[in-house]
């Protein structure tokens, strides 16, 4: 058992009190800021241990209620749906674990699982990850809705397009890994999107060269934004400090390199206060994206 890794001994312990009874059905799982303190382990490790429960049918993750011990019942019910096992449960699923755990933890094994079924039963509606996570995407775009604004109003068009992207990538920021900038999936929810933002720059008078210029990039800086954000989710899982307490921790020996000659504008930005908060950096990239594809609108109209 000493071989055993250090999760999978904390996950067989937290197992035994839900066996036991010690932890009854529909109450929380122990969080994972709370096996940190109680196991004195790093965040990765209580994220593993999390997923190990989960992978064991133990735990599932109810939106809006964290991790809470499955409900006994629930092993029959799944039972029973083995037979009629539907290509929207498994997407479901899938989405389900990427929300909680991110993408690299949605495997077609953690998938079958969390359903109560073989591996094997997955492959009968899709046949392989890449395959769901494109089901997946698709799944979470489909809820979008255009608004409705004039072709001719350029501009909130194009805003309203970046939004909807960075709306849906705020939700389910994995969807971000899933999207090609420079191999474009036709992806059935995410097309009307796309087609969108080309119609609007057609419209405005660009030929081809600049309607794809403009829109990979506006493309390009929300899913750099939101990638940005997955990043930082991940970092404050696994140090458990916000970027806010990574600042503070670190404020002396920022100050002090940055304090050093030959960094004058380095100097400038540690020494003032700046909120750090990504929808504000994410509304001014786009807002400067925007007025750049106005001014390159108006040089054309003047040639």
């Amino acid at each position: 058992m000493t071989d055993r890794p250090l999760y999978l001994r904390i996950a067989d312990e937290i197992a035994g009190d839900i066996r036991s009874g010690r932890l009854a059905a529909g109450q929380p799982a122990p969080s994972t800021r709370a096996i940190v303190r109680d196991w004195n382990v790093a965040m990765a490790t209580a994220t593993k241990v999390i997923g190990a429960l989960r992978a064991s049918g133990l735990v599932e993750t109810i939106p809006g209620s964290g991790t809470i011990v499955r409900r006994r019942n629930e092993s029959a019910a799944v039972t029973t749906r083995r037979a009629r096992l539907t290509q929207r449960e498994i997407v479901e699923a899938g989405v389900r674990i990427a929300d909680a755990d991110g993408l690299p933890f949605v495997t077609m094994r953690r998938v079958a699982g969390s359903l109560g079924v073989s591996t094997m039963a997955l492959y009968r509606h899709v046949p392989n990850k890449q395959d769901l996570t494109l089901r997946m995407t698709d799944s979470v775009f489909a809820g979008v809705r255009l608004p409705d604004i004039p072709l001719a109003a350029w501009r909130p068009r194009l805003d309203a397009a970046a939004h909807l992207f960075w709306a849906v990538f705020s939700r389910h920021p994995w969807a971000a890994e899933v999207l090609s900038i420079s191999r474009p999936q036709l992806i059935p929810s995410v097309l009307p999107l796309a087609e969108w933002s080309l119609s609007t720059l057609r419209a405005m008078g660009f030929g081809t060269h600049d309607m794809l210029c403009a829109h990979i990039n506006l493309f390009a800086h929300v899913r750099g934004m939101a990638l940005a954000r997955l990043a930082e989710a991940q970092a404050e899982k696994d140090t458990g400090m916000s970027a806010d307490d990574w600042m503070r921790h670190h404020d002396r020996s920022l100050r002090q390199q940055a304090g050093s000659a030959g960094h004058p504008g380095l100097g400038h930005v540690i020494r003032e206060p700046f909120d750090f908060d990504l929808d504000t950096v994410f509304e001014y990239g786009l807002q400067r994206l925007l007025d750049g594809i106005d001014a390159r609108r108006r040089a054309l109209e003047h040639r």
